[in-house]
Parts: structure tokens; sequence; C-alpha cells
């Protein structure tokens, strides 16, 4: 199996309500392919989701690393910034993904 079926299941998983399933497959992927954006992403929504902040930060970082250019990215990191009470990383996340020509549009 290839690990873009891997990363479908994982998002098959995810979208099922198959939590630990769709951990365990994400993992499965970045085991294969640290940079995978997409298996970053969705594991820090994941992580969002069971409170796990400073988990989430680090995923959608390497989310981010491996595709700049996709707003929701840094929509979620800097929301997450946020919710763990770091205002001024939110802040200098926003800037630079101004500087990157994605607009942000938060306050």
């Amino acid at each position: 199996m290839t690990i873009f079926n891997k990363l479908e299941e994982a998002v098959a998983a995810h979208q099922a309500g198959e939590l630990d399933e769709a951990v365990r497959l994400y993992g499965t992927v970045l085991e294969a392919q640290p940079g995978n954006a997409v298996a970053n992403y969705n594991l820090g929504v994941l992580s969002v989701g069971i409170q796990n902040l400073s988990a989430a930060l680090v995923l959608f970082r390497n989310a981010i690393e491996s595709n700049p250019d996709e707003r929701q990215y840094w929509l979620s990191y800097i929301d997450a910034l946020l919710k763990d009470g770091q205002s001024n990383n939110a802040e200098k996340a926003k800037k630079e993904a101004l500087a990157r020509g994605i607009s942000i549009g938060l306050g």
C-alpha cells in the first residue's frame, strides 16, 4: 500500500470519527514522510480537539514548512497560538503569513 493510500485511509477514518485509527494512520504516513503537509495538518487538528496544543503547534508548523502557501494551515496555526495564550507569537505568524501573500483576515 502506498503512502497516498494510507493518507486516504487516515482521512476517511478521521471523517468517520474513528479518531484512534486516524491517529495511527497519520502516524504511519509521518513515519514514512515526516514532511507530509496533509498528515501534519490533520493530526494537528486532532491534537487541538483533545486540547494538546503543544503537539498541534508543532504539527501545524510542520505543515506550513512543507506547504507555506496553504492559507488554512496558517489560520489553524495562528488560532492554536491564540488558544495557547501566545498572542505575541500569533502576531508574528500573522505577519509572516502576510509577508508571504497569505490573506489572514484575523483581528
